[in-house]
């Protein structure tokens, strides 16, 4: 059984480690460690680490009963090997499924909504909440809340409970394991089942923005973005508005009523030039000589 550190301390970038098992198939060596900090891909929604092997890229990592498989394409001799994690993509992933956490009890808290899909995306992540339709206030409301308990600095903590202590604990959603359940907290405000890598704190989130919602089979997806990913998808568009706001030579905060105007002129423009080429052909029509029937 490979020993998942990831779960014991998800700040750990770097270990060593001893190669117990190891098949080549396809081109790549498939090595099974006695432990690892590398995450696998797509275990509980969460997608998989990037990193190196004794300096070799880790191509794929994926989870085989209790162990956890290591994909790369040149060979290892030495049986002992050194583990490296990029930061940025688990620190990234940790912001996005400590968010997740935190939205999806939130819309459970003030709407009954249940999260029943959950998926991280290279730009964005969306949950499926079970709820028929979403206003506007609401997602302000939410928004406003989740950012609220991230301001907050909230304790997440992460522990094991049996089967038999589940009653004791209110989950909003009970896990298909049966024993050794991990349980991700925020601080008595939500307790999920969860087996990802998660923050120490809310406030390591940075911030939550939900970009955008739309009903989806019956539900309500949820498109939204945390921490730094937040701070990009704010700087993109804080350029493109100002980009905008230069071209129309108003204000940033007054470019949309600029915008509305030029659009509502420019329909009004089309619609007349559509009344003139109809006029036009009206015209050409009766310039048009008259057909001589032949007797």
């Amino acid at each position: 059984m490979t020993e998942h550190i990831y779960l014991e301390n998800p700040y750990l970038r770097e270990i060593s480690a001893r190669i117990v098992d190891k098949k080549y198939m396809n081109n790549k060596f498939y090595l099974k460690l006695n432990r690892t900090i590398f995450y696998p891909n797509l275990k509980g929604g969460q997608p998989r680490d990037k990193g190196t092997i004794n300096g070799l890229e880790v191509i794929d990592i994926y989870e085989e009963g209790n162990d956890i498989i290591h994909v790369i394409k040149e060979n290892i001799l030495s049986d002992k090997v050194q583990l490296s994690i990029d930061w940025n993509t688990r620190l990234d992933y940790m912001q996005q499924h400590s968010g997740q956490h935190l939205l999806s009890s939130i819309f459970y808290k003030l709407y009954g909504a249940e999260t029943i899909g959950f998926y991280i995306g290279k730009t964005c992540v969306y949950i499926d909440i079970d709820i028929p339709k979403l206003k506007k206030e609401d997602i302000v409301k939410v928004e406003d809340f989740a950012n609220k308990v991230i301001y907050s600095n909230f304790d997440i903590k992460t522990y094991i409970i049996g089967k038999k202590d589940i009653d004791k604990v209110p989950i909003r959603k009970y896990p298909n394991v049966r024993s050794d359940i991990r349980i991700v907290e925020i601080d008595g405000m939500d307790y999920s089942p969860c087996c990802g890598t998660h923050h120490r704190s809310t406030g390591e989130i940075g911030m939550i923005k939900i970009r955008n919602w739309e009903k989806y089979k019956g539900n309500v997806r949820v498109e939204f973005v945390c921490g730094n990913r937040a701070l990009k998808d704010y700087a993109w568009k804080n350029d493109c508005i100002n980009s905008i706001s230069t071209l129309l030579s108003s204000k940033d905060t007054d470019i949309y009523e600029k915008i509305e105007k030029l659009y509502l002129e420019k329909e009004k423009l089309e619609k007349e030039n559509r009344d003139l080429k109809e006029e036009l052909l009206k015209y050409k029509a009766k310039d048009l000589p008259e057909e001589k029937s032949h007797s």
